[in-house]
């Protein structure tokens, strides 16, 4: 009985151990991942050119950035239509990956065909590729079809590897699908249109809305492939890698945080969407 008790009590007292073990790591791993960003949001009320040093509270970096003024080597200019390329790249590859992403997510998982297993291939390559060769190789098709590189090459370069993240997540989506619904919706005189309308959209929604949130990001935080293709455009991750070889400055860090407030809002407004029936 003693050997059972002890048995026991250590099970037990390892349970215990590992649920507080377990709160430590996830309470470090967050603290990893979010105390950087929040020292970067402080660091943008900073009353002070150099970004490190903590010289009182202010807003007027803020105020300077929408004023138009240039704020520590930052040209506000510069910045907005920078942050207005990635915006357009951004919403134009989302609605073209997410219309042609469902489509081939559709036809992959509900049709059988020749040469199904290669397409499958295909759409896992660019989530396989390291970007720097998809770039050179976007920028090698492009000069040899003699397409001028701007904000096109780049929607373009963009929609090849997003059509891919939007098809993966929407297929997974399809998997757990259950086809009964949309045969019991045809056997009480719904049309195929109907059907999909009704119960398979609403049914793979939050699938689509996962992959639009996914491609936008991967889009609008693009550097490396974005770069070979883009020309003498500038993007905001491009803007960004070019101030912060000038070193940190305090209009760096307003920017990102107004750029981390707009990705909050877009995220709950995802989650109010996804409340909304279609």
């Amino acid at each position: 009985m003693n050997v059972s008790k002890f048995k026991v009590w250590r099970s037990r007292l390892m349970a215990s151990h590992g649920k507080k073990a377990l709160a430590a790591q996830t309470g470090v791993v967050y603290l990893f991942l979010y105390v950087p960003i929040a020292v970067m949001i402080a660091l943008s009320f900073n009353d002070s050119r150099t970004a490190i040093v903590w010289n009182g509270f202010t807003t007027r970096w803020y105020e300077a950035l929408f004023n138009g003024e240039a704020i520590a080597r930052v040209d506000p200019n510069q910045a907005w239509v920078a942050l207005q390329n990635s915006l357009i790249i951004a919403i134009v590859t989302v609605a073209v990956s997410v219309l042609f992403g469902t489509m081939l997510a559709l036809a992959l998982d509900r049709y059988v065909f020749t040469g199904r297993n290669l397409l499958q291939g295909v759409v896992y390559m660019p989530l396989i590729i390291p970007s720097i060769v998809m770039g050179i190789s976007l920028l090698l098709f492009f000069n040899i079809v003699g397409i001028e590189q701007g904000i096109v090459t780049a929607i373009i370069g963009h929609i090849a590897f997003d059509i891919s993240y939007v098809t993966v997540i929407v297929l997974a989506r399809l998997q757990s699908f259950d086809r009964t619904l949309e045969e019991a919706a045809m056997d009480l005189g719904a049309s195929e249109l109907e059907t999909f309308r009704w119960v398979t959209m609403p049914l793979i929604k939050p699938g689509i809305i996962a992959g639009a949130l996914l491609g936008f990001a991967m889009s609008f935080d693009d550097f490396v492939v974005t770069f070979f293709i883009i020309g003498n455009q500038n993007t905001l991750p491009i803007f960004f890698f070019g101030m912060v070889r000038q070193g940190i400055s305090p209009g760096v860090n307003v920017i990102a945080t107004l750029i981390l407030v707009g990705t909050l809002i877009v995220i709950a407004l995802a989650q109010k969407i996804q409340g909304i029936t279609w």
